[in-house]
């Protein structure tokens, strides 16, 4: 009985360490009435990108940099800038995520330093 309890504990210990595999991470732009950034996202394991709720997305990958993704986020709504990356494993490090531009629902240009990027698993 003891050797099962045991055995049981290694195995529960264990079970988080593993790849989780594919999956979408969530991500989320905030700043005071923003339209539009634009985001270099780097990486490995980085599939494709969909908007959330109004968010669209317009993604590509840099072609001399493997890895490397441009990303455009746009909702006129003036709201976070939400959106899902598809990864190929969800227990992967995070990619780095920078905000290159970003402009307000006017289409004035602002400081990138204005939006904040979270990502959720």
């Amino acid at each position: 009985m003891r050797r099962l309890l045991l055995s049981a504990a290694v195995m529960v210990a264990f079970a988080g360490c593993g790849p989780e595999g594919p999956g979408p991470l969530t991500g989320r732009v905030t700043g005071e009435d923003l339209g539009a950034v634009l985001l270099r996202v780097e990486g490995p394991g980085v599939v494709s990108f969909n908007g959330l709720g109004d968010t669209q997305v317009y993604a590509a990958p840099v072609a001399d940099r493997p890895d490397t993704h441009r990303v455009i986020l746009v909702d006129p709504q003036g709201t976070d800038l939400a959106f899902e990356m598809q990864v190929e494993d969800r227990g992967m490090e995070g990619p780095v995520i920078t905000v290159l531009q970003a402009a307000l629902t006017s289409n004035r240009a602002v400081s990138a330093a204005v939006a904040t990027v979270t990502i959720e698993r």
